[in-house]
């Protein structure tokens, strides 16, 4: 790491540049930068599309927020709204699985009598998940039930289990990766 970036991490990213500065190219910057989100993105949420969902808006955010001619350094800058947004990202658990996911209550429909073949079906399905979740560990299955079955926030979880939250946080992600990974591969 050259000497310029190490001095970079230190310094507010909001600070005036010196009046002596070329301007600022943001087409550039953006066409420089966007691989790097992406890859720190997909790497954080083992999704592509989230990856390139936060990229955009971290980029939307940067153009939005303190105008590019005042930033001492805009890549520190651009580095800190995506560690926020991943932040929020998370702690929301907005991801693809809880935007097409419902509550255990919601699917619960009354089975005729009559309707064997979908109650075999309903059976099947939640054995097959059950054994899907039984693969997690204890500890990450743990939280991930507190969380998605008893609607537990993230930091009544951490305050409940004496764990700091982003334990809380990296288990919960684990849990959603191993569900969603499972989850692709029926809808294919």
């Amino acid at each position: 790491m050259g000497q310029g970036r190490q001095e970079d991490r230190f310094r507010d990213p909001r600070a005036i540049r010196d009046s002596g500065d070329d301007g600022f190219a943001f087409p550039e910057f953006y066409r420089e930068e966007k691989p790097r989100l992406m890859r720190f993105f997909a790497r954080k949420l083992g999704n592509q599309a989230d990856a390139d969902e936060l990229s955009q808006e971290t980029f939307s955010r940067f153009a939005r927020g303190a105008s590019t001619l005042t930033l001492a350094s805009p890549r520190a800058y651009l580095t800190r709204i995506a560690t926020n947004l991943l932040r929020d990202f998370v702690e929301r658990g907005s991801t693809l699985l809880s935007q097409r996911s419902a509550s255990l209550d919601d699917g619960m429909v009354a089975v005729a009598p009559d309707d064997i073949h979908r109650d075999v079906q309903s059976r099947q399905e939640l054995a097959r998940w059950m054994l899907i979740l039984q693969r997690l560990q204890p500890d990450t299955l743990d939280i991930f039930l507190r969380n998605r079955v008893e609607g537990q926030s993230y930091r009544e979880i951490a305050d409940e289990l004496e764990l700091p939250l982003w334990v809380v946080q990296k288990q919960m992600l684990k849990g959603i990766r191993h569900v969603a990974a499972h989850r692709e591969a029926n809808d294919d």
